[in-house]
Order: structure tokens, then C-alpha cells, then sequence
């Protein structure tokens, strides 16, 4: 905002800039697409202008790129960080003291016609496609099954894998979340939601509210490169999990655009809490520890409830539509809405996912990980349990 730029203003010298903006093809569309993105009738109420949102010794306004530039950055630099330093030395070891393996099931024989049966119909495929496969591949029928089911569990996530994922979340949201509370107690709108539109656009972006954004926003790049390569999750899982990232990256990174970071760093705060009792409760329940395993989810329902079912529609949101004006109207604050709406529809179908798991805890005493429906560990013996139902029903 304090300079609307392109990507060349933050690696070029400003005469390298000039000569590149004015005397090349590639320059003048560029400034032709960035005037273009950067209307201020779609993101400034009416009667303000880009230029009237510059820096001053008092004052200072976020700058695009900020977010765009750092947290990419930082977002590799923590994936590197997990990989050589915090997994070797700290989750590793805590995992084995846990007396968690890090073993993975031996995969079975190369088979192309096994494998062509597997990605079409999983390990539970028709009975005349089993039998046309196992006569191709020269092997009887319960090989062929044995076969599958080693395939799928080499594909699933072991629980290791599950408690270092955990491990590494749970460092990431309890940084943030202390951050954020140490951060938040001093601004006036926690204590009074009415400061978040106060005296708007005019908000000073302060050191601590720039690292919490820039530190918010690693972690979901972060995140969302991991969820790329992530065996073992159903599609579903991946899907919820990659539409938060999506919902939150985007929110966080228009709320910046627009000088809405008062309201911006709420919905990051009260996104953090309920996810530290989760991981913790998850954690415990990977490393067999039963004993604080209930009293952790106890805090997790409440906190989830109170932050995510409570606080965030029923007071964020609630200000966010009922008491702007029409000075806030402007497109890029209404794509904010919509953001907001669909970062709320996600927590609800997670809010519902979490009801199956209590309920589920209550009828079988049972607690299984929660938004992650598709991560259950199976036997053998399960399997082949459906298998033979499955084959019944045929």
C-alpha cells in the first residue's frame, strides 16, 4: 500500500526499475496489469486514493509484498527446518521414547497387473475383476488378495508418520497461538471490537502484527506444501484440509491488502486456540497415553466451541456485517465477506465431523482423530472381514 510495486521494485535498483517499466514490452504491460489489479475504486472506500495512504514517520501502512515475498520464503526455510532439525532431534526421539516404530509394511512383488487392478478398483475390487487379474498375473485368488492388501497398506500412514505430523503442527500452533495472545492482550480491539473499524484506513502496522502475519501465513504455505505429498489421507481429508489453507491464505492476504489486519489478526487468533488441545490429544493418543487423553479433548470441545461456534460468527462476523457502514462497501471488502463465509462453512462441516467423533466416544469409548475421518488404521483381519462381505453382496 505505502508503494504498490511490482516484483522488480524488490530486487532491482530504482535504475534498473526505470529503464525495465519504460523501455521494454514486458515493463508496460506489467504497469498496465498492475494498474489494472490495483484499482483504488475496488479497493479503497470511495474518495481515497493509493496516494493518500503513504508512509509517515508515525504511520505505517502494510505493503503487499510482504506477503507475498517473505512468507514463500519462510515457508520453505520451515519446511527445512522440520526435516533437519526438528524431526532428527526432537520428534524422533520423542516418538521413540513413546515406543512408536518408524517400521513401514514391506511392499509386496512388482506386479503391473496387480497394480492396474489396485488404482482402478482399490483393494477391494469386483470378484470377476480379481479372478480375470489373478489369472493374469499366473497367482490364486487369495494371493491376489494378500497382494492388495499389502498395497494399501503401504499406501496408508503409519502411525509415526501421523505423530510427527502432529509434532510438527503442534509446535506451529502453539508458537503462534502464545505469540498472537502475547500480541493481542495490548491492542485495543480484543477488548473492544468496535477499534476494528475505527478511524479506518488509517491503522498503523506495528512490528509485532507484521511478524504475525508473515509468521501466520509460512505456516500455511508451509502446510499447503505438505498436503500435497501426503499418503495415506482420503481425498476428502486432503480437500477440507488444502479449501482452509486456501480460504485462510486468501483472507489473511486481502485483509493485508486492504488495511484490515485489526480484524484480520481475530480471525487468525481465534483459528489457532482449539487446534493445540487437538494435536496434543491426538499425539497422546498415537503414543498410547490414556490417562490425560480424555481431560485434553474436554479442552478441546470447549475451546473449539467457544472460539470457532461462538466467537467467530456470533461476534467477529456479526461486527463484520452488521455494524459497517456503507464506507466499507467496496468489492474487495465483500470478497472479504465471502472469504470469511466460506472459512465459517468449513468449520461448521468440521464442527460436524467433530460431533460423530464424540458421539462415537461416548457409544464405543473409542477416540479416533478428529477431521480425519479417512486416517483409521485397519488389520488384515478387517480387511478381510469387508472383503468377504463385500463379495457376499455380489
Amino acid at each position: 500500500m505505502a508503494a504498490v510495486k511490482s516484483y522488480v521494485d524488490v530486487f532491482l535498483s530504482p535504475s534498473m526499475q526505470h529503464y525495465i517499466s519504460n523501455n521494454t514490452l514486458i515493463g508496460v504491460w506489467w504497469n498496465k496489469a498492475t494498474a489494472a489489479f490495483w484499482r483504488p475504486d475496488f479497493w479503497l472506500p470511495a474518495g481515497l486514493r493509493w496516494e493518500d495512504l503513504v508512509d509517515t514517520d508515525d504511520l505505517r501502512y502494510p505493503n503487499f509484498h510482504d506477503v507475498c515475498v517473505y512468507p514463500l520464503f519462510l515457508g520453505v526455510m520451515l519446511l527445512l527446518l522440520k526435516n533437519f532439525i526438528v524431526v532428527p532431534f526432537l520428534l524422533d526421539p520423542l516418538a521413540r521414547l513413546a515406543g512408536i516404530p518408524n517400521n513401514r509394511p514391506h511392499p509386496p512383488v512388482p506386479s503391473k497387473v496387480m497394480e492396474a487392478l489396485y488404482l482402478r478398483h482399490g483393494h477391494m475390487p469386483p470378484k470377476e475383476a480379481l479372478k480375470e487379474a489373478s489369472d493374469m498375473a499366473d497367482v490364486s485368488t487369495r494371493q491376489a488378495e494378500r497382494w492388495l492388501r499389502r498395497r494399501r497398506a503401504l499406501a496408508k500412514t503409519t502411525v509415526y508418520e501421523k505423530f510427527i505430523e502432529c509434532g510438527f503442527n503442534l509446535l506451529c500452533h502453539t508458537s503462534l497461538t502464545v505469540y498472537g495472545v502475547k500480541m493481542m492482550y495490548s491492542k485495543p480491539w480484543l477488548w473492544d471490537i468496535s477499534e476494528t473499524w475505527d478511524n479506518y484506513p488509517h491503522h498503523h502496522v506495528d512490528d509485532d502484527m507484521w511478524w504475525y502475519y508473515v509468521a501466520g501465513l509460512s505456516y500455511f504455505w508451509a502446510s499447503a506444501f505438505l498436503q500435497v505429498h501426503s499418503p495415506g489421507r482420503s481425498t476428502f481429508d486432503k480437500v477440507q484440509m488444502m479449501l482452509h489453507h486456501l480460504f485462510t491464505v486468501l483472507l489473511m492476504m486481502f485483509s493485508w491488502s486492504c488495511n484490515f489486519t485489526r480484524a484480520g489478526s481475530l480471525v487468525l487468533l481465534l483459528h489457532e486456540v482449539a487446534d493445540v488441545p487437538l494435536l496434543t490429544a491426538k499425539m497422546l493418543t498415537y503414543a498410547g497415553i490414556s490417562a490425560f487423553t480424555d481431560a485434553t479433548f474436554v479442552v478441546f470441545i470447549v475451546s473449539w466451541a467457544v472460539t470457532r461456534c461462538y466467537l467467530y460468527p456470533f461476534w467477529l462476523m456479526k461486527e463484520m456485517f452488521m455494524q459497517t457502514d456503507d464506507y466499507f462497501q467496496t468489492p474487495a471488502f465483500n470478497f472479504l465477506y465471502t472469504l470469511a463465509c466460506g472459512l465459517l462453512v468449513i468449520d461448521l462441516v468440521w464442527t460436524f465431523l467433530i460431533i460423530r467423533v464424540v458421539m462415537r466416544k461416548v457409544t464405543a469409548g473409542s477416540l479416533q482423530d478428529v477431521r480425519s475421518d479417512g486416517e483409521g488404521v485397519t488389520t488384515d483381519k478387517d480387511e478381510d472381514e469387508s472383503w468377504r462381505a463385500k463379495n457376499k453382496t455380489e
